[in-house]
């Protein structure tokens, strides 16, 4: 479902970058350490989990068909990577405005709806650092977003 979920993102942001007139290939995986010859956005988790206010939170009695309650929260940053520092900044602002105007998807994934909401997630600074050691990278523009995903 993940691999879904990802792949469902980054087709929605490659769209929206090439409507943009900006030409960059949206991957899904971890930025590569050594620079990189073609304008990219690289999307990548960074948490997963179960949404603790559902988890056990009963069905309605009135449901035809209750099923499992819960919805799955995913963490993830998004990092554009290209030779022009002028570009990254364009490549972000152009995501930011994607999950602005658009912070609502529905997904289909084998026969069963799903609704993914998306919003900004402002890391303490702290975190902004342990984020740039972990990926042992000198710090540049990045954002990071929060995803519910939850079936309909």
């Amino acid at each position: 479902m993940l691999v879904d979920i990802f792949t469902a993102i980054s087709k929605e942001a490659e769209s929206f970058l090439t409507r943009k007139g900006l030409p960059a290939r949206v991957k899904i995986d971890e930025p590569p350490s050594q620079a990189v010859n073609t304008d990219r956005v690289y999307i990548a988790m960074q948490e997963y989990g179960i949404d603790p206010l559902l988890k056990n939170h009963l069905p309605n009695h009135d449901d035809p068909a209750p099923g499992p309650n819960f919805a799955h929260l995913i963490s993830f940053f998004v990092l554009p990577v290209s030779k022009s520092y002028k570009m990254r900044l364009q490549l972000l602002e152009a995501i930011v405005e994607l999950f602005e105007t658009r912070p609502f998807f529905n997904l289909m994934i084998r026969n069963n709806e799903y609704e993914l909401s998306i919003s900004m997630k402002s890391p303490s600074a702290p975190d902004y650092q342990q984020f740039w050691l972990a990926l042992q990278q000198p710090s540049q523009p990045v954002v990071f977003y929060q995803a519910r995903v939850s079936s309909t």
